[in-house]
């Protein structure tokens, strides 16, 4: 098969398209290991829109901010949100596609990577067709001027930072597509002075919103466009005032409904910006302009010298550009700069200006995740910069062949050093296991495959769940206590039970092994001992059997009761009626023989919080109520029962223990 000289370009975009998703979708099961817990939460509001769930969902105990955005504003419920309030807050847009990919893909870790990888591929092609409107095709140049768009696509697929979040389940390579086709519908329109084409990339621009907090800048590169052609060219925007006022109105009529919300809740629309840009590496406390000063020459020296060193982000101190793309950026740049009165040069130069803002304006500069917008313009400027050097190489040399020889050249050393950078330097990184929350996804995962009336334990309590959890496919599949007093949630009678203890928790395995003597440690991952209680073990092993009801919501099942000289011993099996949002404090008392306190300890109970409780569940928790030293010998009565801290009134009235002779 003969290629035509006119098919060269379609085939080589078709080439760069596959070498993208193939970096992209590569082991995207397996690499990164795990599923960290921001993409894992992700997930988890995919689940809940597939599932039909009412939102706000708030789905881990320190999301507190919650009740501080709406104590004067309340939530409206609703099940398709515009804005997610979860996790410090996050566009929509990738949530809905990842809610897409789930359907189609189950729950698994691919389901949610598969998104950016999409998203990461699409833009390459979308790059592609930026650059091509900003620098359309010319006879007069080299390739008939296609080799620019080609070389800024192949940039874009080697990129290292694009290629490591398109690997990673968050939502920053979701801004690309919709950027760069918002660039390529406005070339378009300004090249063509089409109000169509105008009309379309306010759609984009305004789409752009719904993805990543970055993109609030993105149209700013428009606005300071705008203003240097005030200055330079005021008849070129004149001429295109109907097409511009039609992009105006269009982004902002993409953007209402977010926008609305915003306005409904602007908590959240400061909220996320103020954590980034006060915590960090770099911030100079109560001097954000400094801090933004110097952030300017860490941001440039993260492109060039030395990196974000997040291992989550990045190889660990690896620049943003390989030394061939650093240097075809700065002639890309030189020349944009030298011929700045051309509107497409303009343009590229306020574009890439933007996009380092959000890194600049945060800690932890230079953040390779808040520098994703900055890929397409710097693809683009290293093409202009290729360009200029293949142009200069074929104007220098006779043979035909050299130009094209460098380039292939050139090309492959880029992506040699990209694929060995991710694929064997990073992959191997002895942290990045603990970075991504594999020990978390494997525990998940076992947990995930217990037979589904099994009960499901995790001790000790972690702060961060939701990689658990979307391994369960349900926040409600498991319960974390700390046991370190002795409590013990014993389950529901009737049915199995499975406690995932980790090896900070040994004295929990130690107490489950004491009172459960059918249970049985199971092999399992090095993070974690599973240990297995069957259906029919017993649940209360107490001295006195008990029925007293706590208000209809909690009930004593059964106590029993020891004393030394300086200390009365209780152990309580409460039973959970209802689920109750109410974490209630648990007392034991002590009362003379005039109904008068002696003693007391109150406590909520040890690790396991009351609104965690499932109807149904026995709990053993112990109580140790300290005799002070001149309590006087005599025959005292113990009474147990909860009450509501918040307001101190009791749950139902307390239940009578008996007596107690203290010597």
């Amino acid at each position: 098969m003969v290629v035509s000289r006119n098919q060269w370009p379609a085939l080589l975009l078709l080439v760069i398209l596959s070498l993208a998703a193939g970096l992209r979708f590569w082991y995207l099961d397996r690499l990164p290991p795990g599923l960290y817990h921001d993409e894992a939460y992700n997930g988890l509001d995919a689940l809940s829109l597939l599932q039909g769930k009412v939102f706000p969902q708030y789905y881990e105990g320190w999301e507190l901010y919650g009740g501080d955005a709406h104590a004067d504003n309340p939530a409206a419920p609703t099940r398709l949100p515009v804005f997610f309030e979860g996790n410090y807050g996050r566009e929509p847009l990738h949530i809905y596609l990842v809610a897409l990919s789930i359907w189609l893909f189950g729950n698994t870790a691919f389901a949610i990577r598969a998104v950016m990888a999409t998203a990461g591929t699409l833009a390459v092609f979308t790059t592609w067709l930026a650059a091509r409107a900003l620098y359309p095709p010319d006879s007069r140049r080299l390739m008939r001027g296609e080799l620019l768009p080609l070389l800024a696509a192949f940039s874009l697929a080697v990129l290292y930072p694009a290629l490591t979040f398109s690997r990673f389940g968050i939502r920053a390579m979701v801004l690309l597509p919709p950027m760069t086709l918002a660039v390529y519908a406005f070339w378009r329109g300004w090249n063509g002075r089409s109000s169509v084409w105008m009309g379309l990339a306010g759609f984009f621009t305004g789409l752009s919103l719904y993805t990543f907090a970055a993109s609030r800048l993105f149209p700013l590169a428009f606005v300071l466009f705008g203003l240097f052609m005030l200055i330079v060219d005021l008849p070129s925007l004149r001429e295109r005032w109907r097409g511009l006022a039609l992009a105006t109105g269009a982004a902002l009529l993409t953007a209402l409904p977010l926008l609305w919300y915003f306005i409904r809740y602007p908590y959240f629309f400061v909220f996320r910006m103020s954590f980034v840009a006060n915590r960090g590496a770099g911030v100079v406390e109560g001097a954000p302009a400094l801090t933004w000063l110097l952030n300017v020459g860490r941001v440039v020296g993260g492109l060039f010298w030395k990196g974000d060193t997040h291992l989550r982000h990045n190889l660990p101190g690896r620049p943003y550009l390989d030394p061939l793309q650093a240097l075809l950026l700065v002639a890309g740049t030189v020349g944009g700069v030298r011929f700045i009165r051309q509107p497409a040069n303009a343009f590229m130069l306020s574009w890439f200006g933007v996009m380092l803002l959000p890194s600049i304006l945060s800690g932890d500069a230079p953040h390779f995740g808040r520098l994703v917008g900055l890929a397409p313009p710097a693809a683009i400027l290293i093409g202009s910069g290729g360009t200029w050097l293949a142009e200069k190489i074929a104007a220098g040399v006779r043979s035909s062949w050299v130009a094209p020889v460098a380039l292939i050249g050139l090309s492959a050393a880029s992506l040699t050093l990209t694929a060995r950078d991710y694929f064997d330097r990073y992959a191997s990184q002895p942290d990045l296991s603990r970075d991504f929350y594999q020990a978390d996804w494997r525990l998940g995962q076992y947990a995930a495959a217990q037979p589904p009336e099994t009960l499901l334990y995790l001790s000790p309590s972690q702060e961060e769940m939701a990689t658990i959890y979307f391994a369960l496919a349900d926040p409600d599949g498991i319960r974390s206590f700390n046991g370190d007093d002795g409590l013990i949630p014993a389950g529901i009678p009737g049915q199995p039970a499975v406690y995932l203890v980790r090896p900070a928790a040994e004295a929990v395995l130690s107490n489950l092994q004491a009172y459960f003597s059918s249970g049985e440690m199971r092999p399992s991952e090095d993070n974690f001992v599973a240990f297995h209680v069957p259906a029919d073990a017993e649940r209360v092993r107490t001295d006195t059997v008990a029925d007293s009801d706590f208000g209809g919501v909690i009930k004593l099942v059964g106590y029993t009761i020891d004393h030394t000289d300086n200390q009365v011993l209780i152990t309580l099996a409460w039973k959970a009626v209802v689920a109750t949002p109410v974490d209630y404090t648990g007392f034991v008392h002590l009362l003379d023989a005039n109904g008068e306190l002696a003693a007391q300890t109150d406590r909520p109970p040890a690790g396991y919080p009351t609104s965690d409780w499932r109807p149904g569940e026995i709990i053993i928790d112990h109580f140790r109520v300290e005799l002070p030293p001149d309590m006087l010998p005599g025959t005292y009565r113990l009474r147990t029962g909860f009450y509501d801290p918040a307001t101190v009134v009791r749950l139902g009235e307390a239940a009578e223990l008996g007596l107690v002779n203290l010597p």
